[in-house]
C-alpha cells in the first residue's frame, strides 16, 4: 500500500493530533538489536522499558518527524515523496522504497528481524548494540522504525575519561548506568513487504547489504566476461575484472538487471555496426571533427575499447572500466532537445 494512502499507519500516523488521547491509541515497544553474522538467527534484542512520559515523547518525536519528511508536491498537497530504491544513487529529496518481494535474501533478514524483536534474548550485552527499533502499532497495522546507533555506557575506569554524574537528592553523584539516545532522524522504517529508507548507508549497515551488493556484481561480472565478445587476446578479462571490483564501480554493475546482460549479448554486433557507422561518419574538416566528437563524446571513449572489425573487447592493464560498464549498463542516452548523447544516471543525481 502506498505511504500517502489515507489508510496506511504511516500517513495515519503522520496527521495523528499530539493530544493524550490520540497518542494512548498508538501502542510502542522499545528494542535494542545488534548484529551477529555468525549466528543463523544474525540478529539478537533485547526489549526495554521506558517510562510513560519517555514513551509519550518517543511518540510524539516519530510523529513530528514523519511530518517533517513531506514535502509539498504538484498539487500543493503536502505527500511523502517516493522513489524506487538503487543501488548506485540517491535520488535527492526522495525517500527510497525497497519492495521485499524483489529480494530474497534481505526479505529473510527482515523476518529474521522481527523474530528476534518478538524473542529478546535475556544475555543480551547492550554494549554491542547495533541500532534501535522502535514498533509503533495502530489499530491492526504495524511499523518498524530504526535509529542507527548504539548506546553510551559511562566508565570510571580512568580519571582521563569524561564521566557523567546524576542529580540524586540534593546532590550529585557518578553514574555507570547505560545511556541510550532517543529520537532524532529516522534512517529507515519497515511497513509491510517494504522498506522506506532516508540514510542509504544505514540501511546497508543494518542489513549488511553491502555483501549482497558485492554478489550482484560478482555475478553480473562473471556473466558480462563470459560473453564472446570477451574472448579476444586483448581482451584481458582478468584485469578487466579485478579494476571493476573496486568500490566506485561495485555499485553501477550490481543494479545490472538481467534482461539488460541478455540484451548485451544478443545486440552486441549491432551496436558495433552502429559504432562503426558513427565513426566512418567523422567529418574530414578539423572544426567539424570537434564539433563531432564532442556531440558523441560519451560514444568516443569506446573506440578505445572496442575492436570494431572483429567485434572484440580490448583492455589494456591500468585502463578505467568506465566507459564500458555504461555501455553495458545501457545508460548512454541520446537527448531529444541537443541530439547529444549523455549517461543517463547524470539526470538523476
Amino acid at each position: 500500500m502506498d505511504i500517502n494512502h489515507n489508510d496506511n499507519i504511516i500517513n495515519r500516523l503522520s496527521n495523528l493530533a499530539l493530544t493524550d488521547e490520540a497518542l494512548n491509541g498508538v501502542d510502542l515497544s522499545f528494542h535494542l538489536v545488534r548484529v551477529q553474522k555468525e549466528s543463523d538467527s544474525f540478529y539478537q534484542s533485547s526489549g526495554i522499558q521506558l517510562a510513560p512520559d519517555v514513551i509519550k515523547w518517543v511518540k510524539k518525536s516519530i510523529i513530528k518527524t514523519l511530518q517533517g519528511l513531506k514535502e509539498v508536491d504538484d498539487t500543493e498537497s503536502k505527500v511523502f515523496l517516493v522513489g524506487n530504491y538503487n543501488h548506485e544513487i540517491k535520488i535527492n529529496d526522495r525517500i527510497a522504497r525497497f519492495e521485499l518481494s524483489e529480494n530474497q535474501g534481505l526479505l529473510d533478514k527482515v523476518r529474521k528481524l522481527t523474530t528476534a524483536l518478538r524473542s529478546p534474548d535475556p544475555e543480551y550485552s547492550e554494549k554491542h548494540t547495533s541500532f534501535q527499533i522502535v514498533k509503533l502499532t495502530l489499530g491492526e497495522q504495524d511499523a518498524y522504525f530504526c535509529y542507527y546507533r548504539g548506546v553510551k555506557k559511562n566508565s570510571m575506569r580512568t580519571s582521563s575519561k569524561k564521566i557523567w554524574a546524576i542529580k540524586n537528592a540534593n546532590q550529585f553523584i557518578f553514574t555507570e548506568d547505560t545511556m541510550i539516545d532517543l529520537g532524532g532522524n529516522i534512517d529507515f522504517f519497515i511497513v509491510g513487504d517494504f522498506i522506506f529508507i532516508i540514510n542509504v548507508r544505514h540501511f546497508e549497515f543494518a542489513f549488511d547489504y553491502r555483501d549482497h551488493i558485492n554478489e550482484q556484481r560478482d555475478r553480473n561480472l562473471t556473466d558480462i566476461i563470459s560473453m564472446p565478445f570477451f574472448d579476444g587476446e586483448n581482451s584481458n578479462k582478468g584485469k578487466f575484472e579485478e579494476s571493476c571490483k573496486k568500490y566506485i564501480h561495485s555499485r553501477g554493475l550490481a543494479q545490472i538487471k538481467r534482461d539488460t546482460l541478455t540484451a548485451i549479448q544478443t545486440n552486441f554486433e549491432a551496436r558495433c555496426n552502429e559504432l562503426s557507422q558513427i565513426k566512418a561518419n567523422l567529418p574530414e574538416d578539423q572544426a567539424e571533427q570537434e564539433r563531432y566528437k564532442k556531440k558523441y563524446s560519451m560514444i568516443w571513449e569506446l573506440f578505445e575499447y572496442i575492436d570494431l572489425d572483429n567485434r572484440k573487447i580490448i583492455f589494456k592493464e591500468g585502463a578505467s572500466p568506465r566507459a564500458l560498464l555504461h555501455f553495458f549498463a545501457d545508460k548512454i542516452v541520446k537527448s531529444f532537445v541537443s541530439e547529444d548523447f549523455k549517461v543517463a544516471i547524470a539526470y538523476e543525481e
